[in-house]
């Protein structure tokens, strides 16, 4: 074997490594176990795997960030728009509106 093929040998190897030196030990233990799994040590399909999911995920949550913000402000408008009960009435800290009862005063 000469030293060409020790090279080739050597990258190949390399490609199937994982440099993760600040992330948390059980963190990159379970991505590891995870490839190990689903991916046959192929740690680079992996992680576009998870970072394909991330970006889905990503997007789904700013979607229903739009729809949650739409039905708030659809909520808020109906409150606005509600007549205001006849009579008197007390507001209490909440911000509920308690009417108050009339007394004969005779």
């Amino acid at each position: 074997m000469d030293r060409e093929d020790m090279n080739n040998i050597i990258l190949r190897e390399n490609e199937k490594k994982l440099f993760m030196s600040s992330v948390p030990r059980n963190c990159r233990d379970e991505f590891v176990k995870f490839a190990e799994e689903e991916f046959g040590d192929n740690y680079g399909s992996c992680f576009k795997y998870v970072w394909e999911n991330f970006k889905l995920w990503q997007q789904v949550m700013y979607n229903i960030d739009l729809k949650l913000n739409y039905i708030i402000d659809q909520l808020s408008k109906s409150e606005d728009t509600k007549p205001e009960p006849e009579g008197k009435f007390i507001k209490t800290l909440s911000g509920r509106k308690i009417k108050l009862k009339e007394v004969n005063n005779e």
